[in-house]
């Protein structure tokens, strides 16, 4: 039977134990990563804004993949070690401990929590795909640029030795 912030079970099992301790844990788990996306948001709200006002980027390309490691481990983190797209053991052996993990998963909202979760990583992907191509673009610029003074370089060396050739120099 299901209330408000209280469970009232008809016996107290081990498998009831087990379903009730996993779903809070999921749930207290899912609050702690939610809050490390929301810092990741945030860094990259901060970043877009820097970039509307200035028009420059300045995240260097290290803190740029720290960044994105966090959110690929914290996505990692709750599918794989907190398992919140898996069922318990004893949810898949037995209907009413099947319904006893589905009401808590309903009362404590994980899947929505969790499709919440996964859109802002989806941002935090999307952001970084932008930056990642900004840096990339200011590395083919510095090259071309590089390029072009080498090449500049070789004619002035051969308009040298042309006019040393020809006795103007």
């Amino acid at each position: 039977m299901r209330g408000h912030d209280k469970i009232i079970l008809k016996r107290i099992t081990a498998d009831n134990v087990r379903i009730i301790s996993s779903i809070l844990g999921q749930s207290i788990a899912l609050d702690h990563y939610g809050r490390k996306v929301d810092n990741m948001v945030n860094i990259f709200s901060d970043l877009n804004q820097g970039m509307e006002k200035t028009g420059t980027f300045t995240m260097d390309r290290k803190e740029l993949f720290k960044v994105v490691a966090g959110a690929n481990s914290t996505l990692a983190d709750v599918i794989l070690r907190i398992g919140i797209l898996e069922r318990s053991d004893a949810a898949w052996k037995d209907a009413k401990y099947a319904a006893l993990w589905e009401i808590l998963r309903d009362e404590f909202e994980l899947e929505q929590r969790f499709a919440s979760f996964d859109f802002k990583l989806e941002i935090i992907q999307h952001n970084v795909r932008f930056f990642l191509e900004v840096l990339q673009n200011r590395k083919s610029a510095f090259l071309e640029w590089t390029i072009i003074f080498l090449i500049a370089g070789e004619i002035l060396v051969g308009l040298y030795q042309i006019l040393h050739d020809l006795g103007y120099w």
